[in-house]
């Protein structure tokens, strides 16, 4: 059980929140909004603090940076709760410290499952960092001198490491595994006027970007009329993996693709490779994806998908890492070879 505090100024979302909280066993503080929610946390430190981004006066972005600062809750894992609309502003509640978010609206248990997740990690953290500790001193009394030197060594590394990062930012990058997004949310061409349909997939390709990018994507390029998303395969936020990012961005590309078009997704995994394109005497500067197996695996799947009406589908093996978050459907060959499985919403 754990000391929850919900931070929420709709009185209808936090006794929802509230009551599902409770009826999962935690115990539940309540505040209305984002000054007396920090008071009460200050009052009686909480062990995980569930807070809405938009409420007047302070906004959640305000409520983690003033915890953040504050040495008695700077530890405090904090959840942020956010409608759709808001998902440009994302990225700022994230780089204030939060440890994970919710889109609105969300289901009681996937509240739950998110506190209890930022949990078990925060005491996986704590537990590493005690081991790791307790090794440096153990080491430290052995053989001061070469303890030392060692960890000399590694901050030079990581200090030459972090600079030859930041002078390469814009260089080719490579990922040994990444999962590879392809969607399609506006299916084939329609008759209509050039400048209405111009402005429908400009609209629905900004919006698909900024959900990508929200849910975690590492970079988001056109792939034709359809975009492809890139997202490291070993990279997680403290909370949440790429299997539960890459599967809330599909749903959420799926939710949001517009009434009558027949929007289709699919998901491979594999090594990526993108490349620095830059034109200097033009000022043009991006990156552009190098085709290979993991690009075609994905382009072959969603052939399939589309062919068949499915709206999200993936590799099978793919399919098998994502099953703890989707029903596996029906299966089909790809011309590739390779076998391209159905993904149908999880069961509550």
């Amino acid at each position: 059980m754990a000391n929850v505090l919900i931070i929420e100024d709709d009185d209808a979302q936090r006794f929802v929140a509230s009551f599902a909280l409770k009826k999962a066993g935690h115990a539940v503080r309540e505040a209305p909004d984002g000054p007396k929610g920090v008071a009460a946390a200050m009052a009686e430190r909480p062990d995980v603090v569930v807070c809405d981004v938009m409420m007047p006066g302070m906004t959640g972005y305000e409520v983690v940076a003033q915890m953040r600062n504050d040495p008695g809750l700077a530890n405090v894992p904090v959840i942020l709760l956010t409608a759709m609309s808001d998902r440009k502003h994302m990225r700022q509640g994230m780089t204030a410290g939060a440890d994970d978010y919710l889109t609105k609206p969300y289901r009681p248990d996937e509240l739950a499952e998110a506190i209890n997740a930022v949990l078990a990690r925060r005491e996986a953290q704590q537990a590493a960092f005690m081991s790791s500790v307790s090794n440096v001193v153990e080491d430290a009394l052995e053989q001061q001198k070469e303890s030392l030197g060692r960890q000399y060594e590694d901050q030079l590394v990581r200090e030459i490491n972090a600079r030859w990062t930041r002078a390469n930012a814009a260089g080719d990058v490579s990922f040994d595994q990444a999962y590879v997004l392809l969607a399609d949310l506006l299916g084939p061409p329609t008759q209509g006027a050039a400048a209405e349909l111009a402005e429908l997939v400009k609209q629905v390709q900004q919006s698909a970007r900024d959900t990508l990018y929200l849910f975690g994507a590492k970079h988001v390029l056109p792939y034709g009329t359809r975009l492809m998303a890139v997202f490291a395969a070993d990279e997680a936020t403290l909370t949440t993996p790429a299997e539960t990012r890459i599967m809330r961005a599909a749903s959420a590309l799926l939710k949001r693709a517009p009434t009558g078009r027949p929007a289709t997704v699919a998901i491979h995994r594999g090594p990526v490779m993108l490349v620095a394109v830059d034109d200097g005497l033009h000022g043009d500067q991006g990156h552009t994806m190098v085709p290979g197996e993991t690009i075609l695996g994905v382009d072959a799947v969603h052939d399939v998908a589309a062919a068949q009406g499915w709206r999200l589908a993936a590799t099978a093996d793919v399919a098998r890492k994502l099953a703890d978050h989707a029903a596996l459907g029906r299966h089909a060959p790809t011309a590739r070879g390779d076998e391209a499985v159905e993904l149908l919403p999880a069961k509550a």
